[in-house]
C-alpha cells in the first residue's frame, strides 16, 4: 500500500468513514465480525500510522465511524450491531502510534440526535452508501478536521467523492479493494488519494 505523505501528524482531527458489510460481507458471526474490525483497525493504521517511536502523548487519534445495517425498520438493533458494539473495545488500544476511537455509526454526523431506522431492510443495507457519503460532505467542510479516510470498495461512493474533494478541496484518502476503475480519471485534478490494500482480500 502506497501512503508516502498520508500517515503525518497535522494539527486538526482526523477521521475514518468505514462500510463495514463492504469491507467483508462475510462478517455475520462473533469471530468473522471480530476479524472484519480487526482488519479495519489494520487499515486505518497503515494510513494514519505516524512512524515507529512516537509517545503515546503524541499518538494520532482517529474517529472511526463504522456503517452497516445496524437498525431494522421497526428501529430494533439488528443481532450483527449487538455483537460488533460488544466487540468495539478490541481495536481500542494504541498500536504503531495510532489510538483508533470506534462509533458504530446510526445517524448523521451533522445530526447525532436523530437515529436513522431501517439501514436493515429486505435483508441488505438501506441509506448505508448516503449516510457515509452526506458524513463525508461534512466532514470535509468541518475546518478542525484535516484528514478523512473512506473505507469502501463501492462505485457508488464515485459521485460523493468528487463532489466532497471539488467543493472543499480538503485531502481526502478513498482506500479501496480493487487498484483501479474507469472512474479513477475523475480524480486526478482532485485533492484525493486513491489506495489499495493488499490485506484487504
Amino acid at each position: 500500500m502506497q501512503t508516502a505523505g498520508v500517515g503525518q501528524r497535522g494539527t486538526g482531527l482526523n477521521v475514518a468513514l468505514i462500510d463495514f458489510h463492504n469491507l467483508d460481507p462475510r462478517a455475520t458471526t462473533r469471530p468473522t465480525i471480530q476479524d472484519g474490525l480487526e482488519l479495519a483497525a489494520e487499515l486505518v493504521r497503515e494510513i494514519f500510522s505516524p512512524g515507529m517511536g512516537t509517545l503515546p502523548r503524541n499518538a494520532v487519534e482517529v474517529e472511526c465511524r463504522i456503517y452497516d445495517g445496524w437498525l431494522n425498520r421497526a428501529g430494533g438493533y439488528m443481532e450483527k450491531y449487538r455483537i460488533t458494539s460488544s466487540l468495539l473495545d478490541t481495536v481500542l488500544s494504541l498500536e504503531k502510534g495510532v489510538r483508533i476511537l470506534p462509533r458504530l455509526a446510526t445517524s448523521l454526523a451533522c445530526s447525532p440526535g436523530s437515529m436513522l431506522t431501517g439501514t436493515y431492510k429486505n435483508k441488505g443495507q438501506k441509506m448505508v452508501d448516503q449516510m457515509l457519503a452526506q458524513d463525508a460532505h461534512y466532514y470535509s467542510e468541518q475546518e478542525d478536521y484535516d484528514r478523512i479516510l473512506v473505507i469502501a470498495n463501492d462505485d457508488d461512493y464515485v459521485p460523493a467523492m468528487i463532489a466532497a474533494a471539488t467543493r472543499w478541496g480538503k485531502p481526502i484518502v478513498w482506500l479501496r479493494k480493487r487498484s483501479s476503475t474507469p472512474h479513477d480519471a475523475h480524480f486526478a485534478a482532485l485533492n484525493v488519494d486513491l489506495l489499495t490494500a493488499p490485506s484487504w482480500s
